[in-house]
């Protein structure tokens, strides 16, 4: 996918989440436990690490250098993303979410071409694939952007 594509793509997952969010109460929002030990707000604050930290890798890569992730494990920064937003209201969690998705995407609408297909010499993911700028928003879940993957997660616990 070129650049529009993958920006459309991540609305589309985004919107997703959001129509999925629609039909849930705050009791369901706040204390169900949809994911392992996270409730949906839970998910939503890793969600919107995972936002900013996009922003944050594209701008290593371009200047030279890898993304952590290609070598250490998420559920480190995972479990700290959480417990940094435990003690958040759901109006700020919310807030941060939609804050983080529309910095990422203007991040990534402002790229230039040569920024979006730079390449990192002799670096690739774990898979095997190149690191690239694009690359970095290339993780699918559940068949899903991240978005999209974890409402799935929440449609199917919840049943709608």
């Amino acid at each position: 996918m070129n650049r529009e594509e993958i920006i459309h793509f991540f609305v589309d997952d985004h919107q997703k989440l959001e129509n999925v969010l629609s039909k849930l109460t705050s009791k369901e929002i706040f204390h169900e436990k949809v994911q392992g030990d996270w409730t949906v707000k839970d998910i939503i604050a890793h969600i919107s690490a995972w936002n900013w930290e996009l922003i944050k890798q594209t701008d290593l890569v371009l200047s030279g250098k890898k993304p952590w992730y290609t070598d250490l494990p998420e559920a480190d920064f995972n479990k700290k993303a959480v417990k940094k937003r435990e003690s958040w209201s759901l109006e700020k969690v919310l807030s941060e979410w939609r804050d983080s998705f529309n910095a990422l995407v203007t991040r990534m609408s402002t790229l230039s071409q040569e920024e979006w297909t730079f390449e990192l010499d002799d670096e690739a993911w774990p898979e095997g694939g190149k690191v690239t700028v694009a690359s970095i928003f290339g993780y699918r879940y559940n068949e899903e952007g991240h978005e999209g993957g974890h409402a799935k997660v929440i449609q199917r616990y919840f049943d709608i």
